[in-house]
């Protein structure tokens, strides 16, 4: 999956129901119009405040991007940063004082992530700070940037950025002569670093100054393919989502149905062991789980990978059998949502199709390790699912067809205990915008 094949889907639709009955009981949540008529959103950053950015798009790739502001539902929002290059803008995340927004410009292969001071107030325009540019050889199968941030471990103003360096192919692995230069501007120091591709990598910036200094560039994973979701929990461990194989190398036997061999994962880096020591390795392309459609098993191929936490493969219930394909960002549960909902994490799903029978969102429970379609695909009034985020209270779902954001809440909130509480004090601190 790469993001472009989202042309297809800009028909537009009625709002309606769109939590799946069938493995949640809707009753539970309450589902509202954030704010609609937006050009492709993509990434969403969410505030404690109630605020959210989302990262607009208004002619596709053909045009600058746009962050508009809001800040509060049924605003029309306030553009706060328009990219000085046409391209596609794709994921975000705050790191430390700044906004980390990622740039795919798709046809010349100069990627770039910039990092933007908020101003005073959630409208007040965002400043540019500094950029790193990630530049590849064209033709590039997965150069989209997702990012996500952590606070570095035991080191008071320092920050680590991961980004994902995705593979050249579908199904064969990079060739190591072909590195991804990583460069920066704004910097008052920078390490200039050849990446490998297929993998996951940790930038580390020193905030302590007038101007950010990179300290430090680490290989945090290998053997991924296209990961674009990812992000820390409370607890400091990593999740992050991957782009399954498309097709199997010329001459392997075809899969039924024109579907794709492996599954889409959902894959897991504990906070003792995320960039310390030897970088896992996630088995691209050789080793994974097999997609299972049409009688063909979810069973592992390959061996001496890290398995995934999970495999997204079809579910099976009174409606029919639904797929949910090409994992987009993710966001952990909000601590308010009741039950079974509120400790686990949320992925969306853009599809590769038309009509959406791919596209929603789908939910990890961490104690049962069970998913279900939260917002199940074929539904009408969703199409492809590119950006979502959370707040202790609030889940935000961005739907391209429509230009929709929603939020949804619990009906009921749950109590929280001592410890939640404090964990939600931890994200606040961490999600804040201005320090």
């Amino acid at each position: 999956m790469r993001i472009a094949v989202l042309a297809f889907a800009l028909t537009g639709t009625a709002f309606g129901g769109i939590i799946n009955p069938l493995a949640v009981d809707p009753s539970l949540f309450n589902v509202t119009t954030f704010t609609t008529g937006l050009r492709f959103p993509t990434g969403i950053q969410a505030f404690a405040d109630g605020s959210i950015d989302v990262l607009t798009n208004p002619g596709y790739y053909s045009a600058p991007g746009v962050v508009q502001a809001f800040t509060a539902a049924g605003g029309t929002g306030t553009p706060v940063y328009t990219s000085p290059a046409t391209g596609f803008l794709t994921g975000t995340t705050s790191v430390g004082r700044y906004m980390a927004v990622g740039n795919d410009p798709y046809v010349n292969g100069n990627n770039t992530i910039t990092l933007l001071q908020p101003g005073a107030t959630s409208g007040s325009p965002m400043t540019t700070v500094a950029t790193l540019n990630m530049s590849y050889s064209l033709p590039w199968d997965h150069n989209t940037i997702g990012v996500a941030a952590r606070p570095t471990p035991g080191v008071a103003g320092s920050y680590d950025l991961i980004v994902n360096v995705g593979s050249k192919y579908d199904a064969v692995a990079t060739p190591s002569g072909d590195p991804v230069t990583l460069t920066g501007t704004g910097f008052s120091s920078f390490i200039p670093t050849d990446l490998k591709a297929d993998s996951l990598y940790l930038i580390r910036l020193d905030e302590t100054g007038a101007q950010p200094a990179v300290t430090a560039v680490q290989q945090v994973a290998t053997g991924i393919r296209n990961v674009y979701g990812m992000g820390f929990d409370a607890g400091g461990n990593f999740y992050f989502s991957d782009n399954a194989i498309d097709a199997l190398p010329d001459g392997s036997t075809p899969v039924p149905g024109n579907e794709p061999p492996q599954a889409d994962e959902l894959n897991f880096i504990s906070a003792a062991d995320f960039a310390n020591g030897t970088p896992p390795d996630f088995g691209y392309p050789n080793c994974y789980i097999q997609y299972s459609y049409g009688g063909v098993p979810g069973v592992p191929v390959g061996s001496g990978c890290t398995q995934p936490l999970l495999a997204f493969q079809p579910i099976t219930d009174s409606a029919g059998t639904h797929e949910l394909e090409g994992p987009t960002t993710l966001a952990f549960a909000p601590s308010s949502f009741p039950g079974i909902f509120n400790n686990g994490v949320f992925v969306g799903f853009v599809g590769d199709e038309s009509p959406n029978d791919e596209s929603g969102l789908a939910f990890y429970n961490f104690a049962t390790h069970e998913y279900v379609h939260f917002i199940e695909s074929l539904n009408p009034d969703i199409g492809p699912i590119i950006g979502i985020a959370s707040t202790s209270n609030a889940l935000f779902v961005s739907e391209v067809s429509t230009g929709t954001v929603y939020e949804i809440t619990a009906a009921a909130p749950e109590p929280r205990t001592l410890l939640p509480a404090l964990l939600g004090m931890v994200a606040i601190l961490c999600l804040r915008r201005r320090q």
